[in-house]
């Protein structure tokens, strides 16, 4: 981010683009809801649904207005300020796709745009990028449970090491939480990350002391039977507030007295 070869999003998001499977369908916010990504999207034949913000999905839309459970068939071309962005990108480069309005189910004042090659109808684009907040969701419980928001290594090796101890660890509670959920009948997303981790890590000690593999089975379906009881409850009803970031206050300098001297 700040080094010498510091690159963005989108560059980092081209480069990954290659791993994914064959038929995996490119989804991303409205900061990758540009030109030259979805054009490299394309290029990769993959299907993609990207956010629009309501500035572009116009100009995309050549000044027409679209209204919300609707879509528009297009030929999304790059602006001149893309192009001189993007150098790169040829001459007549142009992505195929639709534009779609829906009105958003939790403010039905705000309209949301998206640009994609699927052939779905508006309700299935909007239950499909909904999809996306797992991935927020996900990489909160990075970040915070698992404990990613701030590598301590110094060095690159080591850096590398702390990621992938990390990441080996969150794909070990969800695997434990996929297979509580299938047996219980539920959905892995039904239960909670933060309290199938403590039980994983409350039932490690036991697997690992298991001499035989009847014990380690035993431990395994006991260690599932407690994960299966850490569903998250359903809101009764949607939030009287609106969920947002609290500040941080104001700051006042320190008030001195005409004849003392402050010590600080």
């Amino acid at each position: 981010m700040y080094g010498r070869r510091a690159v963005g999003e989108q560059e980092l998001a081209a480069e990954a683009l290659q791993r994914l499977p064959g038929d995996a369908v490119v989804l991303g916010d409205g900061d990758f809801g540009i030109f030259a990504f979805a054009y490299t999207v394309q290029q990769t034949q993959r299907p993609m649904l990207l956010r629009l913000t309501a500035a572009r999905a116009q100009k995309v839309l050549g000044g027409n207005r679209l209204r919300p459970g609707r879509r528009r068939k297009v030929k999304w071309e790059a602006s001149r300020w893309e192009r001189k962005e993007h150098p790169d990108l040829p001459a007549g480069a142009v992505v195929n796709g639709w534009v779609v309005a829906c009105r958003n189910p939790a403010r039905q004042a705000e309209i949301l745009y998206f640009f994609t090659t699927l052939d779905l109808k508006p309700s299935r684009i909007l239950a499909l990028y909904k999809l996306r907040w797992n991935i927020e969701t996900d990489l909160r419980s990075l970040k915070r449970t698992v404990g990613l928001h701030q590598v301590t290594s110094q060095s690159k090796a080591m850096v590398e090491k702390e990621v992938l101890m990390a990441v080996s660890a969150y794909n070990v509670v969800r695997a434990v939480m996929y297979l509580s959920a299938r047996g219980a009948g539920l959905t892995p997303r039904e239960l909670s990350f933060s309290a199938a981790q403590d039980a994983v890590m409350a039932a490690w000690p036991y697997l690992q002391r298991a001499h035989t593999q009847a014990e380690w089975h035993n431990e395994l379906q006991r260690l599932l039977q407690v994960v299966a009881q850490t569903k998250l409850p359903k809101r009764s009803r949607q939030r009287s507030y609106p969920r947002e970031i609290w500040g941080r206050g104001g700051h006042f300098p320190f008030r001195r007295s005409p004849n003392k001297e402050v010590r600080r």
